[in-house]
Order: C-alpha cells, then sequence, then structure tokens
C-alpha cells in the first residue's frame, strides 16, 4: 500500500513538473520548420534563375526589335539569348512570326490582305531543366511518398511586335 501511495505522488510531481517542455516542443517541431527553410530556400533559387531567363529572353526581344528581322530565321537571336542566360542552344527557342488580323500565317515573308491588319512578332523561349538543391525524392521516400523529381523545368519567355 505504501508502495501505491508513493508511485501516486511521483506521476502528480511529474504532471506539475515543466521542466523540458519547451525541449520536446523544440523537437516535435523542429523536422517541420527545417523542412519549411529548405522549400523556401530551393523555391527562392527557382525563381531568382527564372527572372534571369525572363531577363535573358527580354533582352534578346529587344535586340531583336533594334535589329529587325527580314526572314523568319532567328538563329542570330539564339546566339543573342543562349549568351544572355548561359545556356546551351537546345534551351532557346525562337520564333518570328507574321500575323493577319491577329491569324497566325505560315509565311513571315507573305503579305496580308487588302484590309487585314499585319503585325509580325518576334518571341524567344528560354527552357531549361534545374537540378534541385535537396534530394526531395529521398526525403519523400521516407514517408512514403513517390513522385518528386530531382528537377524542375524553368522557362522565361519575351514576345515583341515588331511591326
Amino acid at each position: 500500500m505504501a508502495m501505491l501511495g508513493q508511485m501516486i505522488r511521483i506521476t502528480r510531481k511529474l504532471r506539475r513538473d515543466s521542466r523540458g517542455f519547451g525541449a520536446m516542443e523544440l523537437a516535435l517541431s523542429l523536422p517541420f520548420v527545417l523542412f519549411l527553410c529548405l522549400g523556401m530556400i530551393e523555391a527562392f533559387g527557382l525563381v531568382a534563375t527564372k527572372i534571369d531567363y525572363e531577363r535573358a529572353a527580354q533582352r534578346t526581344t529587344d535586340y531583336a526589335f533594334a535589329k529587325r528581322p527580314n526572314t523568319a530565321d532567328g538563329t542570330y537571336l539564339v546566339t543573342v539569348a543562349r549568351a544572355a542566360a548561359s545556356v546551351p542552344a537546345e534551351s532557346v527557342a525562337v520564333q518570328i512570326f507574321l500575323e493577319c488580323d491577329g491569324t497566325r500565317q505560315s509565311d513571315f515573308n507573305s503579305n496580308c490582305m487588302a484590309g487585314e491588319v499585319p503585325a509580325r512578332f518576334v518571341s524567344v523561349e528560354i527552357r531549361q531543366a534545374q537540378a534541385t538543391r535537396f534530394d526531395w525524392a529521398a526525403l519523400a521516400g521516407i514517408f512514403g511518398v513517390r513522385g518528386f523529381a530531382s528537377s524542375i523545368v524553368v522557362t522565361g519567355d519575351s514576345l515583341v511586335r515588331i511591326q
């Protein structure tokens, strides 16, 4: 009986003792806070890369506006975009096209029919897969989740009307 009374006193004392409660809360919340911080770092890097690609595409369309193309060949613009974004040629897509009354035409050098409004455009898209800084797939595997990629495609584009 004395042993039972002593156990009850110890249990009551432990219930009232709040020392170590903060450490326990920290231990429980720390993984979530770390995941949140890592995710913010990852998102910041991807947004910064997107801004770089957007600026490079804008510089390329500015160059196209200054040195207007006479044909649909945008090879010289691919070179400008590659240099501005530091990406390979496969990551750059340049389209130079004609629209007549808002309808895209197959031939850049053709003329619109009488009464139609012509508009020539240059479109630049820079698209590159960026490796993630952290191995999210392995981290998701710990929790039994699949489908996280180890790279994310980042795109920057710009369009300018040259006529």
